[in-house]
């Protein structure tokens, strides 16, 4: 099995930011009188917006520090005059859910994704050791008393081995190929955890506003102004030099012999900021400065925040280190579509309360735990065994599409209480995988598009669907895949493909289908029950076209002459009744090709 090679598959000449999207976290809100309001926190390092349980989004009045509901005005995001608790929003007229456009959400990651030469080649040569030591430095402001949670308990969250942490679930999803072993630096006491004091209080690394005035303003690429993200390098500088004399010199800092510290852990005392894009958990890189732990440069790191279970958990540690180790996040940014082309499904597209495994295919390509995925080829019988097995063998198959740059990937994922906990259910999953892409991030539903989407009920181009409900079981009466099925096999430009997969059984520990390939015909007995009438036949003037079958399973339809000219194309999913009017009397062919690729024929005449 092989080692992984790499640490940053897709970071290997740029420093990109990437963050962790998280839903409804709670917050409490202070406002300058001192009343406080509970609210919620959904986004992530690009953008996050508070809102209450209604879904009003609520923003800060940056002249007079108050925080108010919010309102749209000429595509702009500004403060009502309405102070947010003291009001019903909707009495007044207010919308819920205003935020800014996805297009938006997507011009603040690109100018975070700041191109940086990176400062090694990384080797691909097989790494003789499967060790990834990782440094964890705790930090806290001016204005900070010490950490109060115990040494044992961020321990365990980081290096357990008889209980779910950042160590076991690496141990665990990597089929026991790789071990993130942390170090708390400087090593704790018995009872305290000991921290880097920056000599800058917290409002410092908060945005600016008038009731804030050392905060930060916005990074300006354009102008070559990065106020945001000058004080973040300079604190995690700061933070090394501090932690320097406490890591052992003879700790192997580079697992994969790139010359580069394999990444570094800020815990930062606190929580999130509903006014600071700073502080929210999130992997970056340190492009700014020459910084060396033992001969090694610093690139890799994450940011955490300390203070609440919804984000300083093994789960977001678990998402943020798969950011180190490559992978890139699988949700898209807020929109009017409101498309989750993964959902639960991935660690990396929504953390789940118990980390969850990632897919087979992020396990390949961004894990390389697996050597490799199998291609089904021919029609027949299959059997998987679950993603959460403890080896990778006969997890997966690919089958390829008839796009060049598309295949579809199948996985079993088994509800279990360790890890797969938090899945919605057990079953067979479909995805589509477009090789054109690394990640969703970046979609706009033009020309970057999902590299990774699940089949769901009513999922289409346009629609999410019911992304909760994508495993297909007999247990839930969903056994079939195909051109006549909800949902249909689209691909990424919204051609329908002809694979069927279907008969899918769950035994247990493994699940069963069969595959009929594209092309292959139907078994007789399904084929029977397919039937095309034609009448009146001879026509003069009209003929009608009747199917047994929904019409929404043809690929296509045409009248041919007997020279095998075409001479019309027909759209019987728009229309039953053909004129003929125009067409010269005699003989023609009406040839029906349906999506699996059998064809059926009816001869015509016209009088």
């Amino acid at each position: 099995m092989k080692k992984l090679l790499s640490l940053a598959f897709l970071l290997l000449l740029f420093g990109t930011l990437q963050a962790a999207y998280l839903s409804n976290v709670p917050y409490t809100l202070r406002q300058p009188n001192g009343d406080t309001l509970q609210c919620l926190i959904t986004g992530d390092e690009y953008y996050h917006y508070l809102h209450d349980a209604d879904g009003f989004t609520i923003v800060k009045d940056v002249h007079t520090g108050y925080y108010m509901y919010a309102e749209k005005v000429d595509g702009k995001i500004v403060p009502s005059r309405y102070v947010a608790g003291t009001v019903s929003p909707r009495s007044v007229g207010l919308a819920p859910g205003v935020r800014i456009s996805a297009a938006e959400w997507q011009a603040r990651r690109e100018r975070m994704a700041v191109p940086v030469e990176h400062p090694a080649i990384r080797h691909r040569d097989e790494s003789t050791d499967n060790t990834l030591n990782n440094l964890v430095i705790f930090i806290r402001f001016a204005d900070d008393e010490d950490f109060t949670q115990s040494p044992v308990e961020i321990q365990n969250m980081f290096n357990a081995s008889d209980n779910i942490s950042l160590y076991n679930y690496y141990k665990t999803v990597s089929y026991n190929q790789m071990d993130i072993i942390s170090h708390l630096i400087p090593t704790p006491s018995d009872t305290v955890i000991l921290s880097y004091q920056d000599s800058h209080p917290r409002s410092y690394y908060c945005k600016w506003s008038e009731d804030n005035p050392d905060g930060y303003g916005e990074d300006d690429p354009e102008n070559e102004v990065y106020p945001r993200t000058e004080r973040e390098m300079a604190l995690v500088t700061n933070a090394i030099n501090y932690a320097r004399s406490y890591i052992p010199e003879d700790l192997n800092l580079d697992y994969n012999n790139d010359e580069v510290v394999d990444n570094l852990c800020f815990v930062i005392k606190g929580g999130v900021e509903d006014w600071a894009d700073l502080l929210w958990p999130h992997m970056w890189s340190l492009y700014t400065d020459e910084v060396f732990i033992n001969e090694k440069r610093v690139w890799n790191f994450n940011i955490q925040l300390s203070d609440n279970p919804s984000y300083f958990s093994v789960s977001v540690l678990c998402h943020e280190m798969f950011h180190t180790l490559g992978a890139p996040d699988l949700y898209h940014y807020d929109d009017t579509v409101g498309f989750a082309p993964v959902g639960p499904w991935d660690l990396m597209a929504q953390n789940g309360s118990i980390p969850q495994h990632s897919g087979v295919y992020m396990k390949y390509k961004y894990g390389q735990w697996i050597d490799d995925i199998p291609v089904i080829t021919e029609s027949g019988s299959y059997t998987l065994f679950p993603v959460s097995s403890e080896t990778p063998e006969q997890i997966g198959y690919r089958i390829f599409a008839e796009s060049v740059s598309e295949i579809f990937v199948l996985e079993y994922r088994k509800k279990t209480d360790y890890l797969e906990g938090s899945l919605p259910g057990t079953g067979l999953l479909i995805y589509r995988i477009n090789s054109e892409f690394n990640g969703n991030a970046g979609w706009n539903g033009r020309d970057v598009l999902d590299e990774i989407y699940v089949y769901r009920p009513n999922g289409t181009l346009t629609e999410n669907g019911l992304v909760n409900r994508a495993h297909f079981s007999n247990n839930y009466g969903r056994t079939e895949f195909s051109y006549a099925t909800n949902p249909r096999p689209f691909l990424s430009d919204g051609y329908i493909s002809g694979i069927k997969i279907y008969d899918i059984k769950v035994w247990g520990d493994s699940l069963t289908f069969k595959y009929l390939r594209p092309g292959d015909t139907l078994s007789a007995a399904e084929f029977e029950t397919m039937k095309v009438s034609v009448y009146p036949n001879p026509a003069s003037e009209v003929l009608n076209v009747e199917t047994s079958f929904d019409p929404v399973l043809i690929q296509n339809a045409a009248l041919y002459d007997l020279t095998g000219r075409k001479v019309t194309d027909i759209d019987l999913n728009r229309s039953s009744s053909i004129s003929v009017t125009n067409l010269a009397k005699g003989s023609y062919i009406l040839n029906i090709t349906l999506c699996d690729g059998k064809r059926m024929t009816e001869k015509v005449i016209v009088k």
